[in-house]
C-alpha cells in the first residue's frame, strides 16, 4: 500500500522560482503556509513572491537550505523539477531532516475533492495526448484543464474557482521522481518509452522506474494503461513485465498496434474487440502506425471517464496539434516545410520522418541528450533523401549517417534551410522537415525558439 499523503507542511522552502516554484509558493502562502525561496542571484520572479509574503534567500542553494532549516526544523523542500537529486540542496535537505517534494504532488493535494485526476508520461507526445483529453472533456461539457509538465501548474489548477472537473496532468520523469501518494489518479497512462534524459537518469531502466510512479498511489478500480509488450524496441525493458514486477496483482490494459492489445490503432479506426467497439479516425492527426496507439489510449481514457464513442471520434478527428509539432508552417512549389522542434530525442526523430510525406529533406542536430545512434539506413528506409545538420553535434551526426545516406554539414538553421530550398527546388512533392533529435541549447533558448526560427526562414523567399 501507498504510504500516507503528506500533510500541507508547517512551513515550505521551495528552491527555484520558475513556473513551478512560483506555484508552489503561491498556493503556500494563499493557505498561510511560511514560506521561503531559494533563488542563486536576485530576481524579479523572486521579488515578486517576496511582495506576496516569501522570504527570499539568495546564493548557495544547499547554504540556503541549511539556513532554513534551523529556523524552520521539520519543514518541508520543494524541489523544482530541474534540480536532479545528485544535487547538493538535495543532500543538504536530506541532512537536515526536510521533506522533499515537487509541485505536481503538492497541487495534487490541494485540489479541491470535486476536480478528477488523470495523468499521463511518456517519452514523447505526451502534451498532445494531454491537449486531446482536455479538449474532448471540454467539448463533451465536462470543464478540463491540461497542467503538470504542459499547461497550467497544479498548484494553480487547485485554485481556480470554479474547479474544474477534471485535471489532466502530463508528468515529465523529474517530476515524478518526487511523486507521492497524493498523486493517485483514476486514469493513468504511460504512452511509450525511449532512451531520453539518460545524462539525469543513468540507464533506460532507472529512466523507466521514475515514469512507473505515475501508477504507484492509484486507487482500486483505476485504469492502468500501458504500451503492448516489445513496444520500446529490442533490448529495451518491457514496461508492462515491469509494472507486474513493481505492482504485483495490479491490473492494466494494453494499447497499440498487434493484435494482443486491448486498445488497437487500424488504419482509419481504434478498436476494443473484447468490448466490440470501433472508434473511427479515418483522415485525422492520429490514423498513423506512429500516433495510432496514443489515439488509442486516449479513446480508452475517454470512454472510461464516460464519453461516449461518437465525442471520441469528434475528438480525434477535430483535434489541432500543439505548435512545434509536425505543423506544416509553409508550402513552396509543392514541398511542405513541416517543423517538428518538440522531437528533441532520436526516437522521435525518427517517428516523425515516418509521419512525413517523403521525400524528405530531414534538418538535424543541436545539442544531444543521449548516445548518437548510426540512424543513416532506417532514415532512408523512412523517406529521407538527404539531412541537413546543425548545431553542436552537426558533424558527429554526420559522420555517422553519412556511409548511409547524403548529408550536408551546415552548421546553423539559416544554411541548413537554404541548402535544404536550393534541394527543394527539384522535388516539387515531399517535405523539408525540422525534426533535430536533439536539445536546442546550444543555439536557441529553447524548443520554441527552434521552430519559431524555421518557420520564419521557411517563409522566407
Amino acid at each position: 500500500m501507498p504510504a500516507a499523503a503528506p500533510a500541507l507542511p508547517s512551513a515550505a522552502l521551495v528552491l527555484g522560482a520558475g513556473a513551478s516554484g512560483r506555484a508552489a509558493a503561491r498556493a503556500l502562502l494563499r493557505r498561510g503556509v511560511p514560506v521561503g525561496v531559494s533563488v542563486p542571484a536576485p530576481a524579479p520572479a523572486a521579488d515578486a513572491l517576496a511582495a506576496l509574503g516569501a522570504e527570499v534567500l539568495v546564493g548557495d542553494p544547499a547554504a540556503n537550505v541549511a539556513a532554513w532549516a534551523r529556523r524552520h526544523p521539520g519543514s518541508a523542500a520543494v524541489f523544482s523539477p530541474g534540480i536532479p537529486p545528485a544535487a547538493p540542496e538535495w543532500a543538504a535537505a536530506r541532512a537536515a531532516g526536510l521533506r522533499a517534494q515537487g509541485e505536481l504532488c503538492l497541487g495534487c493535494g490541494l485540489l479541491h475533492p470535486a476536480t478528477r485526476l488523470v495523468a499521463l508520461t511518456g517519452s514523447k507526445g505526451k502534451s498532445s495526448v494531454a491537449k486531446l483529453l482536455a479538449d474532448a472533456l471540454r467539448a463533451a461539457s465536462r470543464p478540463a484543464v491540461p497542467c503538470g509538465n504542459y499547461g497550467t501548474p497544479v498548484c494553480e489548477v487547485a485554485d481556480l474557482d470554479p474547479p474544474p472537473a477534471f485535471a489532466v496532468a502530463e508528468c515529465s520523469s523529474f517530476q515524478l521522481e518526487t511523486a507521492d501518494a497524493r498523486l493517485a489518479p483514476e486514469a493513468a497512462l504511460l504512452l511509450n518509452l525511449s532512451s531520453d534524459h539518460l545524462d539525469r537518469h543513468g540507464s533506460l531502466a532507472a529512466y523507466l522506474d521514475a515514469k512507473l510512479a505515475i501508477f504507484a498511489a492509484q486507487p482500486p478500480g483505476a485504469l492502468a494503461l500501458l504500451p503492448e509488450p516489445g513496444s520500446a524496441g529490442p533490448g529495451a525493458p518491457d514496461p508492462l513485465a515491469r509494472f507486474r514486477e513493481r505492482f504485483p496483482g495490479r491490473e492494466a490494459e494494453t494499447f497499440g498496434t498487434g493484435p494482443d492489445a486491448r486498445w488497437r490503432w487500424r488504419p482509419g479506426a481504434v478498436e476494443n474487440a473484447a468490448a466490440g467497439l470501433r472508434i473511427p479516425l479515418s483522415g485525422s492527426y492520429f490514423d498513423n502506425a506512429v500516433l495510432g496507439p496514443a489515439a488509442a489510449a486516449a479513446a480508452a481514457i475517454l470512454l472510461r471517464l464516460g464519453l461516449a464513442p461518437g465525442a471520441v471520434s469528434g475528438a480525434l478527428r477535430g483535434f489541432v496539434p500543439l505548435p512545434h509539432r509536425m505543423q506544416r508552417v509553409a508550402l513552396r512549389d509543392g514541398v511542405a516545410w513541416i517543423d517538428n522542434s518538440k522531437a528533441t530525442s532520436l526516437a522521435a526523430l525518427l517517428a516523425s520522418v515516418r509521419m512525413a510525406p517523403a521525400p524528405v529533406l530531414l534538418v538535424a542536430g543541436g545539442r544531444l541528450k543521449e548516445p548518437l545512434a548510426p540512424l543513416g539506413k532506417e532514415l532512408l528506409d523512412s523517406g529521407v533523401r538527404k539531412a541537413y545538420t546543425i548545431g553542436e553535434c552537426g558533424g558527429a551526426m554526420a559522420r555517422a549517417w553519412s556511409s548511409a545516406l547524403p548529408v550536408e554539414d551546415c552548421a546553423t538553421l539559416e544554411r541548413a534551410c537554404a541548402a535544404a530550398a536550393r534541394d527543394a527546388a527539384a522535388l516539387r512533392a515531399g517535405c523539408v522537415l525540422l525534426a533535430p533529435g536533439t536539445a536546442s541549447f546550444d543555439q536557441f533558448p529553447n524548443y520554441a525558439a527552434r521552430g519559431d526560427a524555421f518557420a520564419r526562414l521557411a517563409r522566407s523567399p
